[in-house]
């Protein structure tokens, strides 16, 4: 990247990087947040065992969406005291359903054929728990390398600041909460569950710690939760692939790694990690013999859930349709037959029709409506053949940036293939394959050729092959546990060969063939956006002009409003030491026509009065420099040519500070 053009004064470092061990507590504090309010509710309504725990986190995302709408309408702030105070009005309500239903105190429902876990078993899936966890935990911190290291791919920051914002105003409504990223020029509509709960989660000092921390609740706590439960209601009659399920979670990088790095999209990650306890909760409402009371504190469990997945990001919704729909026909066709026979036509009839025309109405309002509009009509480029596509669906590869392959996942695959045929030979939980198949079908139509008409079918997640892909895995770890579980039965069945050494063998055999469960994989995929240099797809902050970002807390005056190129790393300022900025997010803000000016032509203020009027009706003080060229690994942004190379050694410029190649400076120029 070349010699840096100024270093920091000695003594004057910055404040020194924030330890994974420094915010422990904190960590287990998020993880409450995102946990016990939804399992609150779903306790209170009388759902027991692993579907309340995998549900629990979609259950908060949907009072968590609910709440901050309605704080922000009322003009309550939002805080930790008020998202426990909606929580503890949740649980009130949810304690008068439990009540009224006479389900409160209801005993722990299993579906069909489902056995209880014996406690042998239950120390395996403890065991198994910690090992998929583990993994999956600690090469996401291994990668990101502190706990407050800044990520650095393009929709991070915007996260970011977000999170900033909501902790300055205490407004995080999804309607029109950010407006300030949007300088105040427009109120959108924008998921901000995620934002809602990290933002006012306690013990976190800054938004980096907290946001990155969140990564490793989501991607490994909530996500191995979610499929667990929905492995022990798909393989009810054999704990096997249950216990096996987290140990081939922490093998798969398309989920956590590519989409806490590379992608940086948090509320579509919660989405999908909320999805598999959505699917647990559903099958054990459709396929248990619950009684109707029961059945109907399971029915809203599960509506409130699939909306906390929707309102966490609106994709959500066709990710549940991709999984769900399969499910759904057949499990809900079964239990009409069954209603049928017992003499309930006339309810069955009315269902149908209901379900029929309530399918068509809501068919018609989504597909009709701004936001997916916004989401399908995203224009996204692809390859021209769709073999890499099927290589890296087959090795696990990331379907997204240029990534050495040092471990692939050619053995999780085989078994995903042999569960595929357990599944048919059995003609058990085919609904797996249906959506595994389609999964994978609309992951390769995003990858592919752009003209093939199809292709608008993956339109639903911005036409992006790496988050269909995350979707895919929900059915491809389900199958793969049902095959691993069906080799270590046959394994097992040779004389002198207990199922347990079996298992163990098994997993160890993973273990070796995908070169420790995905180890170089995982670091290499979250340190390419947050601790390798240059940064994949351009780097925006040098290691020392982070120092110099967070010193900026204290060598900037509290009314500074800096100006710079968005990809030179000027919105950390915001983030991490407080700093206005006039770009808070990487891409200039279209509703106005000063941001816009300065973005194109600020280069030229010496000559262009309109330049020094827009600078002095924002307020501009300090401007934010950097050098680092495209050559050298900096971020690339087509906008912002007037801001790209900011010409500091004139007269209007006053030095304060430098870190790396970057450097800020009082701007004086317009007077």
């Amino acid at each position: 990247m070349g010699e840096p053009t100024y270093r920091a004064r000695p003594g004057d470092e910055g404040t020194p990087p924030v330890s994974w061990t420094q915010v422990l507590a904190a960590l287990a504090g998020l993880a409450a947040l995102f946990l016990v309010p939804g399992l609150g509710i779903l306790r209170l309504l009388g759902v027991r065992g692993l579907p309340a725990w995998g549900a629990a986190p979609a259950l908060t995302s949907a009072l968590v969406g609910v709440g901050a709408v309605l704080a922000g309408g009322i003009g309550l702030p939002w805080t930790l005291g008020s998202l426990l105070g909606v929580t503890a009005l949740a649980w009130l309500s949810a304690a008068g359903v439990g009540l009224a239903l006479g389900t409160l105190r209801a005993a722990p429902a299993r579906v069909a054929g489902e056995r209880p876990l014996g406690a042998a078993e239950r120390v395996w899936l403890v065991a198994s728990g910690a090992l998929g966890v583990g993994v999956l935990s600690a090469g996401m911190m291994t990668g990101m390398r502190h706990a407050d290291q800044p990520p650095q791919a393009w929709d991070p920051i915007f996260h970011l600041n977000a999170l900033w914002f909501i902790r300055e105003t205490g407004n995080a409504s999804s309607l029109g909460g950010l407006a300030p990223m949007y300088a105040d020029t427009i109120a959108p509509y924008y998921p901000t569950v995620w934002h809602a709960i990290v933002a006012v989660s306690p013990g976190f000092a800054g938004v980096s710690e907290a946001a990155n921390s969140s990564s490793l609740v989501l991607g490994s706590l909530v996500w191995v939760l979610g499929l667990v439960a929905l492995a022990r209601v798909v393989w009810p009659a054999d704990a096997l692939p249950t216990l096996l399920t987290p140990v081939l979670a922490a093998t798969y990088v398309t989920f956590p790694a590519v989409a806490m790095s590379m992608l940086g999209v948090w509320p579509f990650a919660l989405s999908v990690a909320c999805l598999p306890g959505v699917l647990a909760l559903l099958i054990s409402s459709l396929r248990t013999s619950l009684g109707m009371r029961l059945h109907t504190a399971y029915g809203v469990a599960t509506v409130t859930a699939a909306a906390g997945v929707v309102l966490a990001h609106p994709s959500g919704l066709f990710s549940l349709a991709l999984v769900a729909l399969p499910l759904t026909a057949v499990l809900a066709t079964r239990q009409a037959r069954r209603l049928w026979r017992d003499g309930r036509r006339v309810g069955v009839a009315v269902a149908v029709g209901a379900v029929a025309g309530g399918g068509l109405l809501a068919a018609i309002v989504v597909l009709t409506s701004p936001q997916v509009a916004a989401i399908v009509g995203y224009q996204r480029g692809g390859q021209d053949s769709y073999w890499p596509g099927v290589r890296a669906l087959l090795l696990d590869h990331p379907l997204i940036y240029v990534y050495d392959i040092t471990a692939v996942n050619i053995a999780s695959t085989l078994l995903v293939l042999l569960g595929v045929g357990v599944s048919l030979a059995r003609r058990h939980a085919r609904w797996l394959v249906l959506a595994l198949v389609a999964a994978a079908a609309l992951t390769l139509l995003a990858a592919g050729p752009p003209e093939n008409p199809l292709r608008v079918l993956a339109g639903f997640w911005y036409t992006q092959a790496s988050r269909i892909n995350q979707v895919m895995l929900v059915p491809a770890i389900m199958l793969a546990a049902g095959g691993g579980a069906w080799l270590v039965r046959r394994v097992a069945a040779r004389p002198g060969i207990p199922v347990t050494a079996a298992a163990l063998a098994l997993v160890v055999a993973l273990g070796a063939a995908s070169s420790g469960f995905r180890w170089p994989m995982h670091t290499q995929v979250m340190a390419s956006t947050y601790s390798s240099w240059p940064i994949a797809w351009g780097t925006m902050l040098e290691q020392e002009e982070i120092a110099m970002v967070d010193r900026a807390a204290t060598t900037l005056p509290d009314d500074a409003l800096v100006l710079g190129e968005p990809t030179s790393g000027l919105p950390f300022l915001l983030a991490r030491s407080g700093v206005q900025v006039v770009y808070p997010q990487l891409t200039p803000i279209a509703d106005s026509p000063q941001r816009q000016l300065l973005a194109r032509a600020f280069d030229s203020w010496p000559r262009n009065p309109q330049v020094c009027e827009a600078v002095r009706a924002l307020g501009v003080t300090h401007v934010y420099a950097d050098t680092l060229t495209f050559a050298e690994g900096a971020k690339w942004e087509e906008e912002t040519p007037g801001l790209r190379q900011i010409t500091t050694d004139r007269p209007g410029f006053e030095f304060v500070d430098a870190g790396g190649q970057a450097s800020l400076w009082r701007f004086t120029g317009c007077g």
